[in-house]
């Protein structure tokens, strides 16, 4: 996973890993109002490329993303898997 506004930092995550998970194990922490219930969009990621290499969202998520009106791109960065196919480019508003 590479973060392009932390200067493009590559992060290595594992299938099944949130995109949150993988920033607090290298010492990066988002803010989660709902503390990472999939219920805020305060984690809200902007996914650039790979959107593929991540499990589609499951239900708090679905819901969330409906609710709020989120785009096409965006997802909860508390809730967003990595599927282990590859690579997934994000930045972090």
């Amino acid at each position: 996973m590479r973060v392009l506004n932390l200067g493009s930092q590559e992060f290595e995550g594992i299938e099944n890993q949130s995109i949150m998970d993988v920033l607090y194990r290298h010492g990066y922490e988002l803010d989660s109002a709902c503390g990472g219930h999939g219920q805020c969009t305060s984690c809200k990621v902007i996914v650039l490329e790979g959107m593929e290499n991540l499990y589609p969202p499951e239900f708090e998520e679905a819901e969330t993303i409906e609710e709020k009106g989120l785009e096409e791109n965006e997802r909860l960065a508390c809730q967003a898997k990595l599927n282990g196919k590859g690579d997934v480019v994000i930045y972090l508003p």
